[in-house]
């Protein structure tokens, strides 16, 4: 208060001196011209001057002065708050802004103690300080959110830290993470139109240059605008940070779609993250599900030997735990975390997100920094977008990848279909006293079913047909076994038992456990119409007379392959003019139509009576027709494979 008195009063006295000195100046200067009422013409042109130029005088020139030499700390800051009013009216972005603030602060508050802290979500961290005489925590953090409403609901003003302490838990809780510090004097909140910006601290001497009024209030104008600038600041800088992020994600978009490189996307992917979230390492690491392991794709900021000699196991560290949850993480101190899994000593803070595909964790995508609690919630929802760029690539890169295989997969099996044909019959031998008609289509490119339709000798033609186990490439390789086998075995003369049995030793010491064959193999003698023959566990060949009798050929044994030294039996079958014999594998009778209903033996037998008398090619093909009629379907769930004999 006595500061405002004194210098009100220091005011007036320069003020009299002035005017005194001009009026004696007058007077002085009239006198010399013999004037008789000079002392009269100098008061009354003195007050003239007064009334004219009293406010500049008085305001501008003696307040001036006053204030330059008597309190200049005082003129100082003020005008270095007038020129920091314009650099915040014309100050956007937010790391400038924040570089200014501190300059400001540093510039016209150099000889006090003051520290100033800013809000990034729960935390408070520590931008800069000056002549502070103990250690600041870098963090401060207030996770209740009622304590974030008590800041919030201060004005910007100077407040003491005695009187918030008073006032209640906020205070305290203040006190307590600030720690020991006797010389702090004052807080003031940056509150701006929305939400809690941060805080300054000042040591108790700021309280020199509060007492004046006019001044405190200019001051807690512009730190209360300070904190509205800070805020648009902040949504001006997300808005940009949004837009870029739109633009690297659609960058990376056409990455994607323009390169089938897994690991160059990757990388430019992490590229991007950099230009968003500042890092000091990030990875992303795919699951070996083989090996249990995560296996890196791209890196950066990693030490590369050191990660090829470390296995980092699938249900370790904190990629472990993500991947177990699906969830993400932010670590803000991994010293405080036990999960933490540490390939780099530098690191302070992680963030990791899981890459999902179809719900199912694939891998995981990795930020470290060497800063503590460096990542935000709105860093995470960034990185959620990227990882799912990252997924989207993975995908298209082993989808390309199976579409390769498989392109290689089908030319292979493109070449094991033509070897398979050369092996089978491209049509059947002419035989007295029969006619022949054989089908076979694999389901696919190479199928699991054997047959062949061969002289044996001048009188005598053999008849067989099998099924081995599996389909495919599978099916395929143990039908060629099946075949050389059965080859070998005809260079001997064997009665077709003999052949049967032996062939069975054959595959079950050639072949894996799990797999077999059945097998029909018969001869036919003319002109006896003898068929001798022995039947391995294969569908029953049809006998259908001209009778309309019919008679399953079923005499033999069990499945070839499944158990080596079976006993096997075989039967002769007296044929006659008119027989039909229909030998086929399960793709025939076992085909589904839409109600799931087998196309079965019974169909086959009505059939084959509803044309009887027709040749067997055409047989044949009406069968085929029927079949496709049956199912509906473009192609067969099983290889399909006829032999047709008519006896005449």
């Amino acid at each position: 208060m006595w500061h405002r008195w004194f210098k009100k009063f220091l005011r007036i006295f320069i003020t009299f001196l002035i005017y005194l000195g001009f009026f004696g100046s007058l007077t002085y200067l009239l006198g010399l011209t013999n004037n008789q009422h000079s002392t009269v013409w100098a008061a009354v042109i003195t007050i003239f001057f007064i009334s004219l130029f009293h406010d500049q005088i008085t305001y501008d020139l003696v307040r001036s002065f006053i204030d330059r030499n008597f309190y200049r700390e005082i003129f100082d800051i003020t005008n270095d708050l007038k020129k920091f009013n314009q650099e915040l009216n014309a100050t956007l972005d937010s790391q400038l802004l924040v570089a200014k603030i501190v300059q400001f602060l540093q510039n016209t508050f150099g000889r006090f103690s003051w520290a100033f802290y800013l809000r990034r979500e729960d935390y408070y961290d520590l931008i800069s300080c000056n002549r502070v005489n103990t250690t600041l925590p870098v963090n401060l953090e207030l996770h209740d959110p009622q304590e974030q409403r008590k800041l919030l609901e201060l004005d910007v003003q100077f407040y003491p830290v005695a009187q918030l302490i008073e006032r209640g838990q906020l205070g305290k809780k203040l006190s307590q993470l600030l720690g020991d510090l006797p010389h702090w004097y004052f807080i003031v909140p940056l509150n701006s139109f929305k939400d809690q910006e941060g805080f300054l601290l000042f040591g108790k001497e700021v309280g020199t240059i509060l007492h004046f009024r006019s001044f405190r209030d200019y001051f807690v104008h512009i730190l209360s605008k300070m904190a509205d600038v800070i805020e648009n600041a902040r949504l001006y800088s997300e808005v940009k940070r949004k837009s870029l992020q739109n633009h690297l994600l659609w960058q990376t978009s056409l990455q994607i779609t323009s390169s089938l490189n897994l690991n160059e996307v990757l990388s430019s992917i992490l590229d991007a993250v950099k230009k968003l979230v500042d890092y000091d390492a990030a990875g992303i690491f795919l699951i070996d599900r083989k090996h249990n392991l995560l296996r890196r794709m791209a890196t950066r900021g990693y030490d590369k030997k050191l990660l090829d000699k470390i296995q980092v196991k699938l249900n370790l560290g904190i990629s472990g735990e993500v991947i177990r949850s699906r969830k993400p993480i932010i670590i803000n101190d991994v010293s405080k975390n036990p999960n933490y899994y540490a390939i780099r000593q530098e690191t302070r803070s992680q963030l990791t997100i899981p890459l999902l595909s179809g719900g199912k964790p694939i891998g995981v995508m990795v930020l470290e920094s060497d800063h503590l609690n460096h990542f935000t919630h709105t860093d995470l929802e960034m990185l959620l977008n990227f990882a799912t760029q990252a997924t989207i690539a993975i995908n298209n890169a082993q989808l390309y990848e199976d579409s390769l295989q498989k392109k290689r997969l089908e030319s292979d099996l493109i070449v094991a279909s033509k070897v398979q044909q050369a092996l089978l019959p491209t049509r059947p031998p002419k035989f007295p006293g029969l006619q022949i008609a054989t089908l076979n289509i694999p389901s696919r490119f190479v199928g699991g079913d054997y047959f062949d339709v061969f002289r044996i000798k001048e009188n005598q033609l053999g008849i067989s047909i099998g099924d081995v186990s599996g389909k495919g490439a599978p099916g395929a390789i143990l039908m060629a076994a099946l075949y050389a086998g059965f080859k070998s075995l005809l260079k001997e003369i064997y009665p077709v038992v003999e052949v049967v049995a032996r062939l069975n030793n054959f595959l079950t010491e050639t072949t894996t456990q799990g797999y077999y064959a059945t097998f029909f193999f018969g001869i036919y003698e003319h002109p006896d119409k003898i068929l001798t023959y022995t039947n391995a566990g294969h569908n029953p060949p049809i006998l259908y007379r001209q009778d309309g009798s019919i008679k399953k050929l079923t005499t033999g044994g069990i499945v070839l392959g499944f158990l080596s030294d079976q006993e096997y039996h075989q039967e002769q079958v007296q044929l006659q003019s008119g027989d039909y014999l229909i030998f086929y594998t399960d793709g025939v009778t076992e085909v589904k139509n839409s109600r799931g209903e087998e196309f079965g033996e019974k169909r086959l037998v009505n059939f084959m009576k509803k044309h009887y008398g027709k040749h067997p090619r055409e047989i044949k093909n009406l069968l085929l027709e029927e079949i496709k009629k049956f199912s509906r379907e473009k192609d067969f769930p099983d290889d399909i494979t006829l032999i047709i004999v008519l006896v005449e």
